[in-house]
């Protein structure tokens, strides 16, 4: 098949305009070239698009069977959901879900609602779009302050748990000056934390559970820029600037013992099913000290890299890296029966309109 596949690569304009946030969307050259060529081991032609202003002319002008997807986008609150976007206008079948479910992924107090209404346990939280929001009686510190419709923790820092009012009030400020787009908080759950990687659709399954160690000042996640965007981050600010280092390590699998390894996976899964994802995604759970756990959030195309967890839940599966990428399009592929080979499904004649029309009587 020829798969195109889309990813964001950091442009000096958008590294000038919006440092942080591009190279935090941002692929690296290692991860393009580790999925293409896994993509080319699975013995398809693969080519690859940045997800810029270009993008929408290729797809109209070039071909594809399928695309592999793990682009961000570029501009807006909703950026995650224009590649999807633009692929369903175009009718190209792709990896990973569509619009809506893009959408909550990306915007977590929708997503906590969903979750919460399907039944899947999350903390609870409250939305302050001013510094000077009451604070809802229901919340207990510890709260977590955060970003909401951000990902790869921006935003975050050990500031980012408080534990009074007033220095709440600062947090929130602080984001709302800083990032201009409201302050998500919710009660921060102190215990252990699990990362669980998610295929499939009909039905979703969950690959050997992660567990996330913390050896820094407090156990929250702090992702770190790789190398290669460090050093563009440097040069496209012009800044002597030291690299912040992740203060946790994963490990894969967690060897948990197996009630709590289903238990964790099922509510993964829940939570992958509750959001409406495809294909891939991944889950990271906390687990408070009554052993209670909760979502703290799915993510969508999350980093695939050979490094990162994702793809090291699947080498604790025994999988290789070109299996596991190609798994993730195959079970696209299966979705559209024109590419799998699978009997189209029975649909309505053309010629019923409901109660549009009526035949004329002869």
């Amino acid at each position: 098949m020829h798969v195109g596949f889309i990813y964001n690569i950091p442009t000096p304009e958008l590294l000038r305009e919006r440092p942080e946030m591009t190279l935090r969307d941002s692929d690296t050259p290692e991860t393009i070239a580790e999925v293409t060529s896994a993509l080319e081991d699975g013995g398809h032609r693969v080519t690859g698009l940045n997800a810029d202003q270009h993008l929408p002319a290729i797809l109209t002008e070039q071909r594809f069977d399928i695309v592999f997807n793990i682009a961000t986008g570029v501009y807006g609150e909703s950026r995650q959901t224009h590649v999807p976007a633009m692929l369903e206008y175009l009718r190209i079948p792709h990896t990973g879900p569509g619009v809506l479910a893009e959408a909550l992924c990306h915007h977590k107090p929708q997503q906590k609602m969903v979750l919460a209404a399907n039944g899947v346990p999350t903390a609870p939280f409250q939305v302050f779009q001013t510094v000077d929001t009451a604070l809802s009686s229901a919340l207990r510190f510890p709260l977590i302050v955060k970003l909401p419709s951000e990902g790869a923790s921006m935003g975050l820092d050990y500031g980012s748990v408080v534990h009074n009012e007033a220095d709440l009030r600062a947090r929130v400020a602080f984001l709302l000056e800083t990032y201009h787009q409201g302050a998500l908080v919710e009660e921060y759950i102190d215990g252990r934390e699990f990362t669980v990687a998610v295929l499939g659709h009909s039905p979703a399954y969950a690959l050997p559970v992660a567990e996330l160690e913390f050896f820094g000042a407090l156990p929250i996640r702090l992702d770190q820029v790789e190398d290669s965007n460090f050093e563009l981050l440097k040069e496209s600010t012009g800044r002597d600037l030291q690299l912040v280092e992740m203060e946790s390590v994963s490990r894969v699998p967690a060897g948990l013992p197996p009630e709590l390894e289903q238990r964790v996976a099922q509510v993964a899964v829940d939570a992958f099913n509750a959001i409406g994802c495809k294909d891939w995604a991944r889950v990271d759970i906390r687990m408070d000290q009554q052993g209670r756990l909760y979502v703290l959030e799915v993510n969508l195309g999350p980093g695939i890299a050979s490094d990162c967890v994702f793809a090291r839940c699947g080498f604790a599966a025994g999988w290789s890296f070109t299996q596991l990428v190609n798994t993730i399009l195959n079970h696209a592929i299966e979705r559209y029966p024109h590419l799998s080979g699978a009997t189209e499904a029975a649909v309505p004649s053309p010629t019923f309109l409901g109660t549009l029309a009526v035949e004329r009587s002869a």
